[in-house]
């Protein structure tokens, strides 16, 4: 494995939702409430999330800079052949404001490894409030508004990319879909960035 790339154990404070169970992956640290200069990975995250109504100023280019970023650290992490997806964005397609940016990743990704597969089994019903904008982090409704779509082939792992993870809901509704879907199938997740708090935010529980 990248030296980059380190495992959510149960030797660390889980997010909520996860088990020790769990093959779950991250780079670095997203510290919550804080600012693009609060870490390294609190800059990647802002550029890669920047809003698709910044597109086509000369700041955009940041959010492209982020997306080849990402998809050059996962190579070296997943071997040849590797079935790959994302988790669904909070929007669906169909809304105005669809982010495309974990599937612009991928093809990125492909574009430096051909061999990869990369797959879209899940798709989000309907748009919903994003997690991070104050949005409900309840895997059951993550995993109702989730709709199948399929696998273009059979397999027995599967990678499930984000940004960030904070809670793991959202894992944890698209595991349980692909494992109803696909009996058998390994989940693992890789995540750019995990959520940590600072010792002064009230809002949020301390996981470390």
């Amino acid at each position: 494995m990248s030296e980059k790339w380190k495992k959510i154990d149960a030797n660390q404070t889980l997010p909520v939702y996860l088990s020790a169970a769990d093959e779950c992956y991250y780079a670095r640290d997203y510290v919550s409430h804080g600012s693009y200069k609060s870490s390294p990975g609190n800059g990647l995250i802002t550029n890669f999330k920047k809003d698709v109504s910044r597109k086509g100023k000369r700041e955009w280019q940041y959010k492209v800079d982020a997306i080849n970023k990402f998809a050059a650290e996962l190579k070296p992490l997943l071997p040849n052949g590797m079935a790959v997806a994302h988790i669904p964005s909070s929007k669906c397609k169909t809304d105005p404001q669809y982010d495309s940016r974990l599937e612009d990743t991928l093809r990125a990704l492909k574009r430096l490894n051909a061999s990869l597969i990369i797959e879209s089994p899940l798709t989000s019903k309907n748009t919903v409030q994003a997690s991070h904008l104050g949005g409900d982090r309840n895997p059951e409704i993550f995993y109702n508004n989730l709709a199948w779509v399929g696998l273009s082939q059979p397999t027995t792992t599967l990678v499930l990319i984000d940004d960030v993870i904070t809670t793991g809901a959202h894992f944890k509704a698209c595991q349980r879909k692909l494992t109803e879907q696909s009996p058998g199938i390994r989940v693992l997740g890789v995540f750019w960035a995990k959520t940590v708090w600072i010792a002064d935010d009230a809002d949020e529980p301390t996981l470390f």
